[in-house]
């Protein structure tokens, strides 16, 4: 953990040192890129793993009491889990974005960074909405079409695209680089 904390600590300072600097090399770029992008897979997975795990918990624990209506407590439970995952996950990306935010790409990657960066800041945008939806929601069904109809989650493709074209735009400049270009999703139980 301490290392972990070490390495975003100095990922932070190259970040703050490149802020109103001349852009970064493409080297150093696609590793502040990846090293936040890494951070923020390791925290959205662990708080997905948590919801899920919560969810499950909790309705096997109802479940086994035999007390109360199960679907109905199963809606509530997914509702409050769903609606705090979604809460967590929005303040992870906002610390993504604030490290994205202040990078100071290559001139060659401008357009792929602010594409991308465009693209998380709307799913961020969309999530107060997708929690109202999911706390509205009267049963499960109701539950999984708040998530499938938002922006959150039309905002994924958007998302999803933007990132790959950045990987692509990166290792056309001959340098790897992952960002695990794969959408976030949110499962309602």
């Amino acid at each position: 953990m301490t290392r972990r904390l070490l390495g975003l600590l100095a990922m932070v300072a190259v970040v703050a040192a490149a802020c109103g600097a001349a852009p970064l090399s493409i080297s150093d770029y696609a590793g502040v890129v990846e090293d936040a992008t890494d951070a923020y897979i390791q925290e959205s997975t662990v708080l997905s793993g948590t919801f899920q795990k919560s969810v499950e918990d909790e309705i096997a624990s109802i479940a086994e009491s035999g007390e109360g209506d199960l679907l109905e407590l199963a809606t509530d439970v997914t509702s409050r889990e769903t609606t705090q995952y979604l809460a967590l996950l929005e303040d992870a990306m906002a610390r993504y974005l604030k490290v994205l935010s202040a990078v100071v790409s290559p001139d060659t990657l401008s357009d792929a960074h602010e594409a991308y960066v465009a693209a998380l800041q709307s799913v961020r945008a969309s999530m107060p909405a997708t929690r109202t939806g999911v706390e509205q929601a009267t049963d499960l069904a109701g539950i999984q079409t708040a998530i499938t109809s938002s922006g959150f989650s039309d905002g994924q493709l958007r998302l999803q695209t933007a990132c790959a074209d950045l990987e692509s735009a990166v290792r056309s400049q001959g340098h790897g680089i992952d960002l695990g270009c794969t959408p976030t999703t949110v499962s309602s139980g």
